[in-house]
């Protein structure tokens, strides 16, 4: 059903970088605490090598938010942007206490300009939420992500205190806390192949969250995900997630949106869907760390000690002109800036390459297909056979529309670049 041109251009690292004139933001994932109260396993901002948090201050101060809510209004202005979303995220974003997030979202109304729409969201491991935080996140229409990785047995593997300790039950007691006063959190879910993927789902239509990210295990080609081999071809993760997809596919009634399967459906269809894991459009997000450097993808961290770090620093800087890091460029641009092999594939429309952390490789950087790239071909095929065989027959026969299967995917690359089976993503 897609299709890949061939392609002469040369490697990613030789493509051109620089952002588009008029390049945008509009979502700023916004660090307003450098710590947190748990130590998660695989977690990339103090667990994969790079300790810049070190050096962040605990919580971000007055004069920083000042100096990012004027900036945001001000490149909001330029653009002519009509919505524009704030996420709070840390580190555990509730640490900074709720008269941070009273006195941030005064400061947008009282600043932004009257055609923007601010919008905006937290996202916390969910310990410290209580009737008392989520009153106020109501009051502040601040909309709720929470991380849990699906039934205590599962979740406590990764998400534990400093002291080792899992997390599951003052997780559960901030769910519920949230319910009853009124919210429907998004839920938040690291992929973990040893779990059972059914009892996760079980988990989480107890649960009824608003819509769920399931989120591939941060991996590079040198810091692999946990029962990945080198130059093994397996299929683990895309397996794992299709289990999932084929019991919420066939609910009569879809109890939540699961945002990757959503975003793959309306993407095989054929419409404009941004998602910076698989997406070809700009991904128009910076980072706002907690003394207000505007960085790049914070995931990045996974790859190497200070890949994130950037002059720019909105104390001092306009948004815009933090398009001019490399790092923050290549994030914008990366649904485009493809491996010669991500260019010959035949479902490259839709996969986009894959999560720019996912394709880093310390030899040669991003000029790689995605670690996951076994996973993500097979994860689309099987989706795109799906959508297929439940459009109208009359249309599938008019448009002659014959899926590409995860073999047909495959072959097509080993012929391309005479790759032995089990080497793609080499």
């Amino acid at each position: 059903m897609q299709s890949a041109k061939a392609s002469t251009a040369n490697s990613i690292c030789s493509l051109p970088k620089a952002c588009p004139d008029g390049a945008k933001c509009h979502l700023l994932v916004v660090k307003v605490a450098s710590r947190c109260n748990l130590n998660c396993s695989y977690c990339y901002v103090y667990n994969a090598g790079d300790n810049s948090y070190l050096q962040q201050p605990a919580v971000m101060s007055d004069e920083t938010m000042d100096a990012l809510v004027q900036r945001a209004a001000t490149h909001c202005r330029q653009h002519g942007i009509k919505l524009f979303t704030f996420v709070f995220h840390g580190g555990e974003p509730l640490l900074a206490g709720q008269n941070f997030f009273r006195r941030f979202v005064a400061q947008v109304a009282s600043h932004f300009p009257a055609e923007t729409e601010p919008l905006f969201c937290l996202q916390t491991n969910g310990t410290l939420l209580t009737r008392d935080w989520c009153k106020l996140l109501s009051e502040l229409n601040i909309g709720i992500g929470i991380s849990m990785d699906g039934p205590k047995e599962f979740n406590d593997i990764h998400r534990v205190y400093h002291s080792g300790k899992g997390s599951y039950d003052h997780v559960l007691a901030g769910w519920e806390a949230a319910k009853s006063c009124g919210l429907r959190p998004g839920l938040l879910a690291v992929v973990n192949i040893k779990a059972d993927p059914l009892e996760v789902y079980r988990h989480a239509k107890e649960l009824n969250p608003r819509s769920i990210d399931f989120l591939l295990p941060d991996a590079t080609h040198d810091k692999l995900p946990p029962g990945k081999l080198a130059g093994e071809e397996t299929t683990l993760y895309a397996d794992w997630l299709l289990e999932i997809f084929k019991v919420w596919a066939a609910e009569a009634e879809s109890p939540f949106r699961i945002r990757l399967f959503t975003h793959l459906i309306r993407t095989i269809l054929g419409a404009n869907d941004s998602f910076d894991n698989f997406s070809q459009d700009p991904n128009e997000v910076m980072i706002i760390e907690t003394n207000g450097a505007i960085e790049s993808l914070d995931v990045l961290k996974v790859c190497r000690h200070g890949i994130t770090k950037s002059f720019a620093n909105v104390l001092t800087h306009e948004l815009d002109e933090a398009f001019d890091n490399e790092m923050v460029s290549l994030y914008y641009n990366s649904g485009r800036q493809l491996s010669a092999t991500c260019r010959q594939c035949l479902i490259q429309s839709v996969c986009a390459g894959g999560y720019l952390p996912h394709r880093y490789r310390r030899d040669n950087g991003f000029d790689n297909p995605s670690v996951y790239c076994h996973d993500l071909m097979k994860l689309i095929t099987e989706i795109q056979t799906w959508v297929v065989a439940h459009l109208p027959e009359e249309l599938r026969i008019e448009n002659s529309l014959i899926p590409v299967t995860y073999a047909q995917a495959r072959a097509h690359l080993q012929i391309a670049f005479q790759i032995p089976s089990g080497h793609i993503s080499e």
